[in-house]
């Protein structure tokens, strides 16, 4: 029971720590001292470690060392279609089940990400709150955490991006306006402008990575931006 607490103290640790961006890509994690600053062995992080390694965050290289993994901005704006693929079927499935008490949740989450538009991580955390809450309705748990898995490799390269740029909200479909939507119930819609609300910031976060480190927001379609993004082979760190 120990060691499974110790694990869990370690792999909570580490997995804030890389979603927040303290550890950012391509840092070399070293299991002895982790143990030291949490005061537990080294063998519970080498668990964590293990654990994260399957969720995509930690990466072991040459000799079983491991690292925060680190994404080609390819990798990344793939995942963003993957997003879009996932929650769009997650949102046609679940319009016909957003009842009033639903949408008076969601302008409540969509004002206390108003809120926080100053502080980034508070703001994402925030958003995220609001989508989930939005396919939930849809009643489908698994199609729920194939989601969070990807929001989850995405994070920390969303999370640099809006620390440098104080805007949170890409010019499209903001959630106001898929709030808005939403409202009509009418599945195609809101697939339709889903799809633009998630590429529309894919757009800005992969121009924005490509570009390291003078980098301004210049949106491209982004199948422009995927193709140039197959000619990237170093990732920001």
């Amino acid at each position: 029971m120990a060691t499974a607490k110790a694990q869990d103290k370690a792999y909570a640790f580490l997995k804030q720590r890389i979603l927040d961006g303290v550890l950012s890509a391509e840092t070399a994690i070293v299991p002895e001292d982790i143990g030291k600053r949490l005061g537990i062995s080294r063998m519970p992080v080498r668990a964590a470690l293990l654990q994260l390694e399957k969720e995509g965050l930690v990466t072991f290289g040459e000799n079983r060392r491991p690292v925060v993994t680190s994404l080609t901005v390819s990798e990344i704006v793939e995942l963003f279609e993957i997003r879009v693929a996932l929650e769009t079927l997650a949102v046609e499935r679940a319009v016909a089940h957003l009842d009033d008490a639903t949408f008076r949740l969601l302008t409540i989450k969509l004002e206390t990400m108003l809120r926080f538009s100053s502080d980034p991580r508070r703001w994402m955390e925030h958003h995220s709150s609001f989508h989930d809450t939005i396919y939930q309705a849809a009643q489908m748990p698994r199609l729920m955490a194939e989601i969070r898995r990807v929001r989850q490799a995405i994070h920390p390269y969303l999370l640099l991006y809006n620390s440098v740029y104080e805007v949170r909200e890409m010019p499209g479909v903001e959630h106001s306006a898929l709030l808005k939507i939403l409202r009509k119930k009418d599945p195609a819609l809101a697939r339709t402008c889903l799809t633009e609300h998630i590429r529309n910031p894919a757009s800005g976060v992969a121009y924005f990575l490509l570009n390291q480190p003078n980098a301004r927001v210049a949106p491209m379609p982004l199948d422009d931006l995927l193709s140039k993004a197959g000619k990237a082979t170093t990732t920001p760190s």
